[in-house]
């Protein structure tokens, strides 16, 4: 603790007792237990009015110490003037132990010196009738008496200070340790990585941490004191149950959550609810630490996605051997058939010869899917493949009357990989652009190089677009919409993409239209 504060406590404890003495001085005089010529002494009272302005204005302490002194110096010589009673010269005497609370030598000693001086002045001038029947032996024991208190003074002040020393370091690192507490409290809850918010029992928020405002977009300016949407709307109710079992002392941990920022997008969050008590075990207010785990939903996905491909693979190994084997010998026969255009049976072996194709395709499929190819990567130019590609198919586009629209914003984009499978994955969303048209609508292909040394590629049409949850599972293994689709293009499409560390997205709106848009990533030749 500062020397300065201990001083200013002590001062307001002296400042006390003067201002208590007064009180009591006043109640005294008006109920006439003591005949003051002065009942009131105004001087002294004005005297401690501006010695409690001055502890107000927190002027200096050692100055105000001067202060006190003086005025509990003249206030004990005023109060001494007003009586004939000698025994009021004790007085001077308590002042000298008050004093010592200082624990100062230079304080004690002069105070020593000025009341022996002021005592016989006193006993001198004011108390004449008394001065006259002193002799050298009460002087002497007087003296030794001022002394003895003097002695005792100083005693305090060199021995008794050591125990207060004591108390003082320890009350020193008791606050030390308070506020070294509390300021690690501090840049634990500023600089936590998760997100951490206070609320009141009328969930409005007391206070937030910087990542908070980072998680959700709120500022902290913006959200104290207010209850501010941060979940989805769907969840609501359920946080509203959470809420409540808070405040009735309940806690939640690592809670997983569809939470909503301030522009209004979804993420997924874990997050550990609990209520705050304080010491005498009531709830004040509840605390949420929440942290973003998309990028963990995400991972989990992957892992499962990969999973299921490895199953998909080596069940594609075995079908695709044991399929193809009697289908060729099939195939064969049927085929000699079909030459025969006298047979009765016609209509049905072209009927067989085309589900055979059909079969075949879902097998060349899931040879896809049974290994990764051993990709041999070559820079090609990736406009070049989609304009051949977008002219292999303008016959039947124009046979369904749909409008092509090419935005080339950029040319001789470079890409490094596998063309023939990139070919592929071009040929599947055109293909399925082509069949939510049907007739009478429009594509159009964007090609744009982004600011991220990335070749985007955008394929939008006007047809009947899919719903949120057929987007959702758009990816996943055998999921189609199509009554003779295999469920399997869009996986391959998306396994395709990221072998070469690219990306896809999908945006559609149902009824209105579906765009598709491919990132690679581009080389500089």
């Amino acid at each position: 603790m500062k020397h300065s504060t201990i001083l200013r406590k002590r001062n307001q404890f002296v400042l006390f007792l003067f201002t208590a003495g007064m009180i009591i001085h006043a109640i005294i005089s008006s109920i006439h237990l003591m005949n003051y010529e002065v009942p009131f002494p105004f001087t002294a009272c004005i005297y401690c009015v501006l010695l409690l302005v001055c502890s107000a204005l927190h002027i200096n302490e050692y100055v105000m110490r001067i202060l006190l002194i003086i005025g509990l110096n003249g206030s004990s010589i005023l109060l001494i003037m007003q009586t004939d009673y000698i025994y009021h010269l004790i007085y001077l005497i308590l002042l000298l132990f008050l004093l010592a609370i200082y624990r100062s030598f230079w304080i004690n000693s002069t105070m020593f010196i000025v009341t022996i001086i002021q005592v016989f002045l006193l006993i001198e001038y004011r108390y004449t009738a008394f001065s006259s029947s002193i002799t050298d032996t009460d002087i002497t024991l007087f003296t030794l008496i001022l002394l003895f208190v003097a002695v005792i003074g100083f005693m305090q002040a060199f021995y008794i200070n050591n125990s207060w020393k004591k108390m003082e370091n320890y009350s020193n690192s008791l606050e030390k340790a308070f506020l070294s507490k509390e300021a690690y409290l501090n840049l634990f809850f500023e600089n936590a990585k998760d997100s951490i918010a206070v609320f009141d029992l009328d969930n409005k928020i007391i206070t937030v941490n910087p990542a908070f405002e980072k998680l959700y977009g709120w500022k902290k300016r913006e959200c104290i004191g207010k209850s501010v949407p941060l979940v989805a709307p769907e969840y609501v109710n359920l946080a509203k149950e959470r809420c409540n079992q808070l405040l009735n002392g309940g806690s939640f941990d690592m809670l997983e959550s569809k939470d909503m920022r301030k522009d209004g997008t979804y993420f997924d969050a874990q997050m550990t609810l609990s209520p705050i008590y304080d010491y005498n075990g009531k709830i004040i207010a509840t605390s949420i630490i929440a942290r973003d785990i998309s990028y963990k939903k995400e991972s989990e996905k992957l892992i499962i996605q990969a999973e299921k491909l490895k199953a998909i693979g080596e069940i594609a190994a075995g079908v695709a051997h044991e399929v193809r084997n009697p289908l060729t010998v099939i195939s064969g026969f049927v085929q000699m058939m079909n030459n025969d255009k006298n047979s009765p049976y016609a209509f049905y072996t072209n009927l067989i010869d085309d589900e055979i194709d059909r079969i075949n395709l879902i097998i060349s499929e899931f040879l896809v899917l049974s290994k990764p190819h051993a990709m041999q990567p070559k820079v090609f130019q990736i406009d070049t493949v989609i304009s051949d590609i977008l002219t292999l198919y303008q016959p039947e586009l124009q046979l369904k009357n749909i409008e092509l629209l090419q935005n080339w914003h950029t040319n001789n984009m470079m890409i490094k990989g596998d063309a023939n499978q990139i070919k592929q994955v071009i040929i599947n969303i055109i293909k399925n652009a082509v069949e939510a048209i049907e007739k009478n609508g429009k594509i159009i292909v964007t090609i744009e190089k982004t600011a991220k040394q990335f070749c985007s590629i955008c394929f939008t049409d006007n047809g009947g677009g899919m719903e949120k949850e057929v987007v959702e599972h758009i990816f996943k293994p055998f999921y189609t919409t199509k009554a003779e689709g295999t469920g399997l293009g869009m996986m391959i499409t998306e396994k395709i993409i990221h072998e070469h560390e690219g990306q896809i997205t999908i945006d559609s709106e149902y009824g209105k239209g579906t765009s598709i848009t491919i990132k690679l990533p581009c080389v500089n030749v």
